[in-house]
């Protein structure tokens, strides 16, 4: 009887344990997007159509190590970092970043090419991009904040041609969900790729 008593409990914690798993909440899985317009992009757009076509390599994304992570991170009042235990990335991180910079930039540069790294062709281009990011996180003001540095290089002597500095706040987010929040930070890092579009030197004419 007490070996039968024993296996019914046993039988009872495991449906309990299971049925405790079973009603945890499911992981949601988020990624930026590209912009959709280039509203800022104005002279290097119409330069662009004009002038010698440009080959551009997104060499690298640097993050801090606190937003290298699955979990999509917030800042609170306190300075505290919060990890979203069910809203995750869809991918890894810096690897997104560096294909949706190359993806708005082409966006914002037509005519241009702008190639994500690695890729699979060799290629002499024009221009390295490199990207460090020190904020990408929504704070305590419910406003995304973007402080960022970058390096253009020229590639056929590498001479560093600009490495500016930048920051960008997006809207107030009124709604708290994780939706909104991505869908801002997707805006407020396309405002960065045109801060970089515009900062690319004069183009050389067609032919020269």
């Amino acid at each position: 009887m007490n070996a039968r008593l024993a296996a019914i409990a046993t039988f009872a914690a495991l449906a309990a344990l299971l049925g405790g798993c079973s009603s945890a909440p499911a992981t949601r899985f988020y990624t930026l997007d590209p912009v959709v317009a280039s509203p800022s992009a104005g002279p290097q757009e119409s330069a662009a159509r004009v002038a010698k076509p440009l080959t551009i390599v997104v060499t690298d994304v640097r993050l801090p190590q606190y937003l290298d992570r699955p979990q999509i991170v917030t800042r609170g009042s306190d300075q505290r970092l919060r990890f979203a235990e069910y809203e995750h990335w869809g991918g890894n991180l810096r690897d997104e970043m560096i294909r949706i910079l190359a993806e708005n930039l082409g966006r914002l540069l037509p005519g241009d090419r702008v190639i994500a790294a690695p890729h699979p062709v060799p290629l002499q281009p024009d221009y390295r991009l490199a990207l460090e990011v020190q904020r990408f996180e929504r704070d305590a003001d419910g406003r995304v904040q973007l402080i960022a540095r970058w390096w253009l290089t020229r590639s056929a002597d590498l001479a560093p041609l600009a490495s500016p500095a930048a920051s960008f706040a997006g809207s107030a987010i009124g709604d708290s969900s994780i939706d909104a929040l991505v869908q801002s930070m997707s805006a407020v890092y396309g405002e960065l790729a045109q801060a970089i579009a515009r900062s690319l030197p004069p183009r050389e004419a067609a032919g020269q």
